[in-house]
C-alpha cells in the first residue's frame, strides 16, 4: 500500500486541563498516590458535606501539631519563665481540639467498616496468642486503606485524650511533660499514611477551591509564568480564612478552648504566606507596581500578625473575649490583603469589607455557573444531534467547539461546582480527552452520542439545581447573555 493510500490513524489530542487541580496536585507530588486514593475514597463517603468534614479534621490535626510547638504558641515569658510555667491550660486546649477531631473523624468513618474495625480492636485485646495478636496489630498499622488510616489516627487521639485527662489531674504540668506530649502527638500525626496534615502552601483538590468569579477571571488573564505564583498566594490566603470560618463570631465568651489551638495555626500559616509573598512572588510578580503591591501585602501580613499576637493573643489566659477579637482581627487582615492584591492585578478602586463581599459573592458565582452549564449542555446536545444524523463534519466542528469550551469551563464554572458534582464532570472530561480524533466508525460515534446524551442530562439537572438556589430567587435566566457565550465557541453558521 502506498503512503498516499494508507488509512489515517486516529490520534488522541491533548485535552483541556484543570489548571487549579493540576497546581494543587503538584504541591503534594511526593504523596500523590496516597492522596489520589484518598480522593477516590472521599467521593464514595455517603455523608453530606464530606469534603468540609475532611477539611476540619485535617485542620485540627495540623492545629494540634502547631500548638504543641511553643514557637507557634503565644506564651508571655515575661510573666513567668517557661521552665517554671504550669502548662495545664495549654494541655486542656489540646484535649478539646483532639476531642473535636475524634468527633469529626467518626462522622467520616464508613458506617459498615467502623464496627468491623472496632470489633477487630476488641479481639486484639482478648487474644492470648501473642503471634496472632501481633499480626492483627501489624495489619492495623499498615493502614492499607483510607478508612483504616482514619481509624488508626482516631484511636491514637482517643488514647492521647485519655492520657491528657489523667495528666490534667496533676498539680503541676511542667515544660518537659508538655514537650513529651507534643512528641507523642507529632509521631501519631506524621506517621499517618492518608491523613498526614498538609504542609503550608500545600493544597487539596477536595476543598481548596477559589470560588470568586472576578478572581478566577483575573487569574485567567495572567501570563503562564506568573499565574501559578499568584494562584498559590490566593489559595494560601483563602485557606486561612477557611480556618477562621470555624470560629463562630456569635459565640458568647468563653469560647471553646480549641479556638486557642486554631489561632496558633492561623498565626503560623500567616507567617508562611507572608514569607511566600516576599521571597517567592514579589521577585517574579511582573511590573514594578505589582512587585510593590506584593511586598506591601507581605509586610502588612507579617506586621499585623505580630501585632495581633502581641496585643490580643497574649491576653488569651486573662480575657475570655480575646480569642474572638483575635479571630476577628485576622479575618479583617486577610480579607484586606486579598482585596488589595486583586485590585493591584485589575484595578477598580474597590477596597474594604464591602469590596470583599462583592469579590466573593455567592450570587455572582451561581449566576456564572448557571450560564456555563447551559452553554455546556447546548454544545453537548448539538454534538449528539449531528452524530445521530451521521453529519460527521458538523459533529466534528461542534466537538472542536466543545473541547475549546472545556478549557474556558475549567478555568471558571468548574471551580464553582459543589464537590459532589465533580465526579460526573471529571469522567466526561476524561472521555473527551481520551477520545480518538477524529471519532471514526459508526460504533465509536454511536457510543459518543449516547455519552453526550447522558451527560447533557447531568448538565441540565445541575442547571436546574443551581437555578433553585435561594440566592437566585427572582433572578431570571439571562438567555441572550448565555447565547452570546455559546456563539463565542460555536457560531450559528456552524451549528
Amino acid at each position: 500500500m502506498s503512503p498516499a493510500s494508507a488509512p489515517t490513524v486516529p490520534t488522541v489530542l491533548p485535552g483541556p486541563r484543570d489548571f487549579y487541580g493540576d497546581l494543587m496536585r503538584a504541591s503534594q507530588a511526593t504523596r500523590a498516590g496516597f492522596l489520589a486514593e484518598r480522593e477516590r475514597w472521599l467521593r464514595g463517603v455517603p455523608v453530606e458535606g464530606r469534603e468540609e468534614l475532611l477539611f476540619e479534621f485535617e485542620m485540627w490535626l495540623r492545629a494540634v501539631e502547631r500548638y504543641l510547638n511553643l514557637h507557634n504558641a503565644v506564651v508571655d515569658a515575661r510573666a513567668r519563665p517557661l521552665v517554671t510555667r504550669d502548662f495545664h491550660e495549654e494541655l486542656a486546649d489540646v484535649r478539646d481540639a483532639m476531642e473535636r477531631a475524634v468527633r469529626v473523624a467518626r462522622h467520616l468513618q464508613d458506617p459498615d467498616s467502623d464496627p468491623k474495625m472496632v470489633f477487630r480492636k476488641y479481639v486484639e485485646t482478648q487474644l492470648a496468642d501473642d503471634r496472632v495478636r501481633r499480626l492483627l496489630i501489624e495489619e492495623e498499622l499498615d493502614q492499607e486503606t483510607p478508612p483504616e488510616s482514619l481509624f488508626v489516627v482516631r484511636e491514637a487521639f482517643d488514647a492521647l485524650k485519655n492520657l491528657l485527662d489523667n495528666l490534667l489531674q496533676l498539680p503541676l504540668i511542667g515544660l518537659s511533660l508538655f514537650q513529651d506530649v507534643g512528641k507523642l502527638t507529632l509521631r501519631e500525626i506524621v506517621l499517618n499514611r492518608y491523613f498526614r496534615p498538609f504542609r503550608p502552601l500545600e493544597f487539596r483538590v477536595e476543598y481548596d477551591r477559589l470560588r470568586s468569579v472576578r478572581l478566577l477571571d483575573v487569574l485567567g488573564t495572567l501570563p503562564p509564568d506568573t499565574r501559578p505564583l499568584y494562584t498559590t498566594a490566593f489559595l494560601g490566603l483563602f485557606r486561612v480564612l477557611h480556618y477562621l470560618s470555624h470560629v463562630d463570631p456569635e459565640t458568647q465568651p468563653p469560647v471553646p478552648r480549641r479556638v486557642r489551638v486554631l489561632l496558633s495555626l492561623v498565626r503560623g500559616e500567616a507567617a508562611a504566606v507572608a514569607s511566600y509573598l516576599h521571597t517567592e512572588l514579589s521577585p517574579k510578580a511582573g511590573s514594578k507596581p505589582l512587585q510593590a503591591a506584593t511586598l506591601r501585602a507581605a509586610r502588612d501580613l507579617a506586621r499585623e500578625t505580630e501585632r495581633i499576637a502581641r496585643e490580643v493573643m497574649v491576653d488569651l489566659d486573662r480575657d475570655p473575649a480575646a480569642a474572638l477579637r483575635a479571630a476577628e482581627a485576622f479575618t479583617a487582615l486577610f480579607r484586606a490583603q486579598i482585596v488589595a492584591l486583586v485590585d493591584a492585578l485589575a484595578p477598580n478602586g474597590s477596597l474594604g469589607e464591602e469590596a470583599f463581599a462583592h469579590l466573593t459573592s455567592a450570587q455572582d458565582a451561581a449566576l456564572r455557573l448557571r450560564k456555563d452549564l447551559w452553554v455546556y449542555a447546548q454544545l453537548c446536545r448539538a454534538a449528539e444531534g449531528h452524530l445521530r444524523s451521521e453529519d460527521v463534519p458538523a459533529a466534528e466542528r461542534v466537538l472542536d467547539a466543545l473541547r475549546s469550551f472545556l478549557g474556558y469551563f475549567h478555568d471558571g464554572g468548574y471551580q464553582l461546582l459543589r464537590y459532589a458534582d465533580y465526579d460526573a464532570f471529571d469522567r466526561f472530561s476524561s472521555l473527551l480527552v481520551e477520545l480518538p480524533w477524529p471519532p471514526e466508525g459508526p460504533g465509536i460515534r454511536s457510543r459518543l452520542a449516547e455519552d453526550l446524551r447522558r451527560f447533557s442530562q447531568t448538565l441540565e439537572t445541575t442547571f436546574h439545581a443551581v437555578s433553585r438556589r435561594s440566592l437566585l430567587q427572582g433572578r431570571g435566566f439571562d438567555r441572550p447573555d448565555a447565547e452570546a457565550l455559546r456563539d463565542r465557541f460555536l457560531p450559528s453558521a456552524t451549528r
